[in-house]
């Protein structure tokens, strides 16, 4: 069940690992708004359990983890209109198992290339903006849990 998040941000007891504004808090982990206005509506979601590879994880974690990622990245996807949902685990530079979850629009220079070779520096999102995506996407995980 999607909750209100907590005040502060939720951070890894074991590595500190934490990313983005917080939005909800699902089965096995957090969902976190990334402020990125080349891309809005991007979000993380980060696994409670620290692990630095997904094997590493228990198998309900991992199972969770899959599911709360499924749930979240529907939400995005309807908050924001985007076309295509891209799913990014990486863990190089922040080793604790976490998913960018990035909307896509075909109104972007390069659509159909990885996020990470989008033309243009990653800028702030305008606030406003930000937590009406932010409200929207905590009030359709809330919707589906009903």
């Amino acid at each position: 069940m999607a909750q209100k998040p907590a005040p502060a941000a939720w951070a890894c007891a074991s590595c500190g690992f934490r990313m983005g504004e917080p939005i909800a808090r699902l089965g096995v982990s957090e969902l976190s708004l990334v402020s990125d206005r080349r891309f809005p509506g991007r979000c993380v979601l980060t696994l409670r359990e620290h692990a630095t590879e997904l094997f590493e994880a228990s198998a309900a974690a991992r199972q969770g983890f899959v599911e709360d990622m499924s749930r979240a990245a529907r939400a995005i996807k309807v908050a924001t209109g985007a076309f295509k949902m891209n799913y990014e685990i990486l863990g190089n530079a922040d080793p604790h198992v976490h998913c960018h979850l990035i909307p896509r629009r075909q109104d972007e220079p390069n659509p159909r290339v990885p996020a990470w070779l989008h033309p243009q520096p990653q800028a702030e999102l305008d606030e406003a903006s930000a937590q009406q995506i932010k409200a929207r996407i905590r009030e359709l995980l809330d919707a589906a849990d009903n």
